[in-house]
C-alpha cells in the first residue's frame, strides 16, 4: 500500500515551500481512573526550543502506546453478531490467514484511554448508542461503513490514535505548527497567532485548527466539522478479543456541533503525551476525555511513503456487488 516515493517527497516538498512563505492572518473491570488522576498531566521533562522558543516537537514520529478506548465490561469478550476475524468487519470475506484465532499481543495496560467520566466509558446519548450497535452488527452495509474503509478523512480526534501504516511529521516554524500524516495524505496546518475560526458555514472533514502554547504543552482548538468521519475508530482490542477485533473504539459518529480539544506535550526525549477532550451536544451527555502516549520517536533514517487507499474493493462484496450474500 506505500509507493511511488517520489510523491511524498514532492507533498513534503509543497508544505516546506509553504513554510518558507510569509505567514497569513476485559474481564475483571479496570479500576476506573478518576477526572484527578489525570494521566500524564506532569513532567519534570524539559523540552528544547525552537529558535523563536516553541518547545521543539518537529521531527519524525512513530504511533505511540496502544491501549483499550472504554473501561471493560467485566464480561468476557465475545464476538459482534458477523464477526468473523479481522480489524473491520468490512475485511471480513477474506480475512488474512488465521486472523480470527490471532491471540493479543502480550499483556496490555488496562486502564482504559479514557480518564473522564471517571468510569472510563464514552457517554453516549442513547440513540448514538443505538446507531453503534447498529454499525458494529452490519459493517458490510454500504452506508455504515467505516469512514476510512472509503478513503475518507481519519477526523480528529481519531488520526492521533494509533494505527498501522502510519507515520507523522511535526514541522514548526514562527506563527505555526504543521502536521503531517502518512495515513491518506492527512495534513494540518495549526496556526498560533489567535486568528478566530473560520465562518461556521464552512465544514471540513479535520475541521478548523487554531493553536497556542501553555508552557511545555500546545493545545489546539478544533471547531467547524462535517459529520462525514467518526470521532475514534481505534485502540486495541478488548482485553480477551483476537489482535484483530474490532476495537473499543469503533462506530463512534459524531455531529456537526464536534468541538475537540488536543494538547500535545512532549514529556521524554522520544515522547509526545497526546490528550483530546471532545464535546459534541447532539451526540454525547457530557463532555470526555482520554489521553495517552501517542507519539515515538521515529529512527533517524525515517520518511514518510506515499499512501496507498484502495476503498476495500478488494474485500468488501457488498460494495461491489450491492447484494447481501448472507440472505
Amino acid at each position: 500500500m506505500k509507493k511511488q516515493l517520489l510523491g511524498a517527497v514532492g507533498a513534503v516538498w509543497f508544505v516546506g515551500v509553504w513554510l518558507l512563505s510569509t505567514p497569513v492572518a476485559g474481564q475483571v473491570p479496570a479500576k476506573p481512573v478518576a477526572a484527578q488522576e489525570r494521566p500524564g498531566a506532569a513532567s519534570s521533562y524539559v523540552p528544547p526550543r525552537t529558535p523563536d522558543g516553541q518547545p521543539n516537537l518537529s521531527g519524525m514520529w512513530l504511533p505511540g502506546s496502544g491501549a483499550i478506548m472504554e473501561t471493560p465490561s467485566g464480561e468476557p469478550w465475545k464476538p459482534p453478531p458477523g464477526y468473523n476475524g479481522g480489524n473491520n468487519a468490512a475485511y471480513t470475506f477474506f480475512p488474512p490467514a488465521a486472523a480470527s484465532t490471532r491471540p493479543a499481543a502480550g499483556p496490555r495496560e488496562r486502564r482504559p484511554m479514557i480518564f473522564d467520566p471517571p468510569d472510563g466509558k464514552i457517554p453516549l446519548q442513547g440513540w448514538a448508542a443505538a446507531k453503534r450497535t447498529e454499525i458494529v452488527a452490519n459493517q458490510e452495509k454500504v452506508d455504515l461503513l467505516d469512514p476510512r474503509v472509503r478513503c475518507l478523512q481519519s477526523g480528529v480526534p481519531r488520526a492521533n490514535l494509533p494505527v498501522f501504516y502510519n507515520s507523522y511529521q511535526f514541522l514548526q516554524k514562527p506563527g505555526y505548527v504543521v502536521l503531517l500524516y502518512e495515513w491518506n495524505h492527512m495534513s494540518r496546518i495549526i496556526p498560533l497567532d489567535g486568528r478566530p475560526h473560520l465562518p461556521q458555514s464552512i465544514r471540513l472533514a479535520n475541521g478548523d485548527s487554531r493553536g497556542r502554547w501553555e508552557g511545555n504543552t500546545l493545545i489546539v482548538d478544533v471547531t467547524n466539522f462535517n459529520d462525514d468521519t467518526w470521532v475514534v475508530g481505534h485502540g486495541a482490542p478488548p482485553e480477551g478479543a483476537p489482535a484483530s477485533a474490532i476495537s473499543t473504539g469503533h462506530g463512534i459518529i459524531h455531529s456537526d456541533a464536534l468541538h475537540v480539544v488536543e494538547r500535545f506535550t512532549l514529556v521524554a526525549a522520544d515522547t509526545i503525551r497526546y490528550e483530546a477532550t471532545i464535546d459534541d451536544p447532539k451526540v454525547f451527555t457530557r463532555p470526555w476525555s482520554f489521553a495517552f502516549d501517542a507519539f515515538k520517536r521515529a529512527p533517524g533514517d525515517h520518511i514518510l511513503y506515499e499512501y496507498a487507499c484502495h476503498e476495500g474493493n478488494g474485500k468488501n462484496i457488498l460494495h461491489l456487488t450491492g447484494v447481501d450474500i448472507e440472505k
